[in-house]
């Protein structure tokens, strides 16, 4: 199991203890109310509260710190409260490290820091060190530096050089992990990881048949196994063949409305071994089409209690081809706009939903629709973030009005996203003929025929209000 840590005050891994791995609290709810507030000296006071409260107040605290995308100095200025200073000290001087790309200042930097912080621990450095050796091509120096770690650090470690893309490193890795895999006193946890990169080296080379007896082995070592994990175990089952065994979970999944394109894949080939005689097809718009009657009934009376009513930001952005548009542009028009990105799962799985919602109103002149591809991570140049997008929606047939959100020179923000006070994407906003925003709504339930009804619903509303 990875080690699960908070963003950190100074920097972004490992300055402080792990989460509780299920809240006792409703953070969403608390982040809202946070979100909320007005009066200045409160804030402060209750940011303060939760900078030298609990593992959850951090937590809190650290998410409201990503909503308002909070510039270093504010990290730090929390930080300070929290840590000791030495250990603040240590973690300030670990920063050169983590950025540093050159491997052989990174150990010159590594061996600074530990001359001047000798009684500090080092196992998580030496755990990136092994995968930047293995990514070198220096397999032998890689292991050596494996060997100077343990417990969570030894696991991080081989989570490294499991995703060297080297062949040659990548069958030194295999080797490696089968003679480890031998040893009879290896603790359990460090086990299940092996054996999932032996699972996930066996995947890259299409050896399902050796991968899904590597994933039973998992499943049975761990006992409290993530539903993910029992999932892929039967993806396995289906693509090593093993059609009747695997179906029973596929169908499950379908029922429960998966948008997951291999889940669907996998569904459509056991189908197929245990109906041959039935349009798998046919069977897939059956279930659909009744998915779509449920929540067109589910929608049917809406009255438009999730309703808002306020002024829509004035803003610039650039669309496809690169001519700046602006809320003038849209003047008269409802407007329905989906911040997105292409890192983002849950965006990517709304999409499908969305392109039916853009067919379903392609005739109506008074609706258009905007995609606003907004926080990229990988580039901020527009032609990247343009031409990254496009070729997502063309690998997906997507035919969607794309627009791009770029992030300010200055500030780093993405200027449209902060107009719209977006914190989290997928982000969607409807704003009437008149230039109010009627709807807000965050995030995706994962039920494409639940999200077109609504968003239907919402749409026919706004119409009528108008």
């Amino acid at each position: 199991m990875f080690r699960k840590t908070i963003i950190c005050l100074s920097f972004a891994v490992s300055c402080f203890a792990q989460l509780f791995a299920q809240s006792t609290r409703d953070l969403q709810k608390e982040l809202e109310e946070l979100k909320s507030v007005q009066d200045t000296v409160v804030l402060n006071q209750k940011l303060s509260a939760l900078a030298t409260g609990s593992e959850e107040d951090l937590e809190l605290l650290t998410q409201y710190g990503l909503a308002k995308a909070w510039p270093r100095s504010k990290w730090d200025e929390f930080a300070a409260k929290r840590i000791p200073k030495e250990q603040f000290a240590f973690n300030k001087a670990q920063e050169k490290f983590f950025v540093e790309k050159d491997l052989n200042k990174k150990l010159s930097i590594l061996a600074y820091i530990k001359k001047q912080f000798p009684n500090q621990k080092y196992g998580y450095n030496y755990a990136l060190l092994a995968g930047d050796y293995a990514r070198a091509g220096n397999f032998n120096q890689a292991m050596v530096y494996l060997q100077k770690t343990k417990d969570q650090d030894r696991l991080m470690a081989w989570s490294q050089l499991a995703l060297v893309n080297d062949p040659k490193i990548s069958k030194q890795v295999s080797l490696r992990v089968d003679q480890t895999l031998l040893q009879k006193k290896l603790p359990q946890e460090e086990r299940i990881m092996l054996l999932n990169m032996k699972r996930y080296l066996l995947e890259q080379k299409q050896d399902y048949k050796n991968a899904v007896i590597i994933a039973k082995k998992v499943l049975d070592l761990n006992p409290k196994p993530s539903q993910n994990e029992i999932d892929h175990y039967n993806i396995l089952l289906s693509k090593s063949g093993n059609y009747q065994a695997a179906f029973p979970a596929l169908e499950k999944m379908i029922k429960n409305e998966t948008e997951d394109e291999e889940i669907k894949g996998e569904y459509k080939r056991a189908y197929q071994f245990m109906y041959p005689k039935r349009d798998v097809k046919a069977h897939l718009d059956s279930i659909e089409s009744l998915r779509v009657k449920q929540y067109e009934a589910k929608y049917k009376n809406y009255n438009g209690e999730n309703l808002i009513k306020e002024k829509a930001p004035e803003f610039e952005l650039l669309d496809a081809n690169g001519n700046t548009v602006s809320l003038k542009d849209f003047k008269d028009k409802i407007m329905v706009i989906d911040f997105w990105a292409t890192w983002c799962m849950p965006c990517k799985a709304a999409l499908p939903g969305m392109q039916l919602l853009v067919d379903k109103y392609k005739n109506d002149p008074d609706v258009k629709f905007l995609f606003i591809h907004t926080k990229e991570i990988t580039g901020e140049s527009f032609s990247k973030v343009r031409d990254q997008s496009l070729a997502y929606f063309k690998a997906h047939d997507f035919t969607l009005p794309l627009y791009v959100d770029l992030k300010d020179k200055d500030t780093k923000k993405n200027k449209v996203a902060e107009c719209f006070k977006v914190s989290g994407i997928p982000h969607k906003v409807i704003v009437d003929r008149n230039g109010f925003i009627r709807l807000n709504s965050v995030g995706f339930g994962g039920s494409t025929p639940d999200l077109v009804a609504e968003m239907t619903a919402v749409i026919e509303k706004v119409k009528e209000l108008n």
